[in-house]
């Protein structure tokens, strides 16, 4: 189960944070997602792991799938999804590019008329809740894991 986790947060960081050099807006369908890679992934991890200050322990529970749902790891979620470019604190989820990285992994053309999309969109909610940007982020990657684990396992290499 533990593997599953990490594979499934893998996944999660490998979504969440788009690449410095991209200025498009989240929900810009018409430019091509690129799929991000494990090494993307580890890079969005230290990146997002410094910004919030994440100890050693902090750091130890991510790479195990576990997310408590405190401010920190709240916060770090939404700087992975960022970095994956799948939130922002404006538009919200981009389901899409999500579930172009899910699916996209496979190198095919993805159908965003399919189950797997709907699943998606399902977790993107649009913050009726009206909570903060790291709690929006968090409550939706929270339901997406559970949602889809087993497609997560199938589009992360750990």
């Amino acid at each position: 189960m533990k593997v599953c986790l990490l594979v499934l947060l893998s996944l999660t960081m490998a979504w969440a944070w788009p690449d410095h050099h991209e200025h498009h807006h989240h929900h810009d369908h018409g430019a091509a997602y690129v799929v991000k890679t494990h090494g993307d992934l580890i890079r969005f991890r230290n990146v997002c792991t410094e910004r919030v200050h994440a100890d050693e322990e902090d750091i130890a529970k991510y790479k195990k799938w576990d997310f408590p749902d405190n401010e920190k790891t709240r916060c770090y979620i939404r700087c992975v999804f960022e970095h994956f470019g799948f939130f922002d604190e404006v538009t919200g989820f981009d389901v899409h590019k999500v579930h172009e990285q899910l699916a996209g992994s496979k190198g095919e053309q993805v159908d965003h008329t399919d189950d797997t999309h709907q699943k998606v969109a399902n977790c993107a909610d649009s913050n009726e809740q009206k909570s903060d940007a790291c709690t929006w982020a968090y409550r939706g990657a929270m339901c997406f894991m559970g949602a889809n684990l087993q497609l997560v396992q199938h589009s992360v290499k750990v």
